[in-house]
């Protein structure tokens, strides 16, 4: 004799209120992360695109800016660490900080810095 509920009406809709914040927090942290590595791509380029700007002698902080769109680096350090003789290095750093954000995790800020180095051609 068999006692107890035999009905299986709702279980679904119960399994998926407890799954439901898991899933919506993985996807959002993965939309985040995608977020946070197309703003490394951009600080990557950008520091490239100076390195090459200041290689041919037309570095303008304004324009490296402007190609870091929409990231805006907090600091833009161009060096010469050899001296600015033709053939030299020019070397060009780009600092940016993404702001993370994860539902049940909080707020993070992530450092993204890159630097790109090549010879001075005049």
């Amino acid at each position: 004799m068999r006692t107890g509920v035999t009905s299986e009406a709702g279980v679904s809709t119960v399994e998926f209120a407890l799954i439901a914040p898991l899933l919506i927090t993985l996807i959002i942290a993965t939309f985040q992360f995608a977020l946070a590595f197309g703003a490394y791509l951009t600080v990557t380029h950008a520091a490239r695109e100076g390195a090459r700007l200041a290689a041919v002698g037309r570095f303008d902080e304004a324009e490296v800016r402007n190609r870091a769109y929409p990231v805006d680096p907090v600091s833009i350090v161009v060096s010469y660490p050899s001296g600015s003789a033709h053939g030299e290095p020019v070397q060009v750093r780009i600092e940016h900080i993404f702001h993370l954000n994860i539902p049940f995790f909080g707020a993070r800020e992530i450092p993204l810095a890159s630097q790109a180095q090549m010879r001075l051609e005049v």
